[in-house]
């Protein structure tokens, strides 16, 4: 607790004003993190007119966040003490909600114009962020086969995986020209 204070430079008074305890500086602040990331990935799905943009633009947005902000990324992937998600769970089950609910919103009208394969939302987001997730977690947790790269690296290794992962993204959730192998298989399931 003294070192929260000294880094913060506040009185103890006026932590335990806004803090019940340590525990609760820790929900807010992966609160505050999922809220501001969440927040820029809607902006940036906002900012396409076309789809395919929007879909390329989201998995671009995800992998820059996580190397603009590897401390409040790995944050988001880490921040999983059972005190802490006690504390966080309505507020951050609230969050999700409504980003859920935005996304899910707009991949069914995608998929209503035919822009998009109709598929199960979990399903639409496993393809078009999975692979992202996936990628920024093994750089900000590394396994037994790598370690944690310093932030510049990190940064430049997410953005050699931009165009690979934008271009599965679109291939994964796009619905397929009449006569591509892939609308076959759609029409056979």
């Amino acid at each position: 607790m003294e070192d929260i204070l000294a880094a913060a430079g506040v009185s103890v008074g006026s932590f335990y004003h806004h803090f019940r305890d340590k525990l609760d500086l820790a929900a807010t602040v992966y609160l505050e993190h999922l809220e501001r990331f969440q927040r820029d990935l809607l902006v940036e799905l906002d900012r396409h007119a076309r789809t395919e943009d929007a879909v390329r633009g989201l998995v671009l947005a995800y992998l820059r966040w996580a190397g603009g902000d590897p401390r409040a990324m790995g944050y988001l992937h880490q921040c999983r003490e059972p005190n802490v998600a006690e504390i966080a769970e309505g507020e951050e089950a609230r969050l999700k909600q409504s980003f859920d609910g935005r996304l899910a919103g707009w991949l069914d009208e995608r998929a209503a114009t035919g822009e998009l394969r109709a598929l199960p939302y979990e399903h639409s987001l496993a393809l078009w962020l999975g692979p992202a997730a996936h990628l920024v977690r093994a750089a900000i947790e590394p396994s037994g086969r790598s370690t944690a790269p310093k932030p510049d690296a990190l940064t430049a290794h997410l953005a050699r995986a931009e165009r690979v992962l934008a271009d599965a993204a679109w291939e994964a959730l796009r619905r397929p020209a009449p006569g591509d192998d892939a609308d076959q298989a759609d029409q056979v399931s």
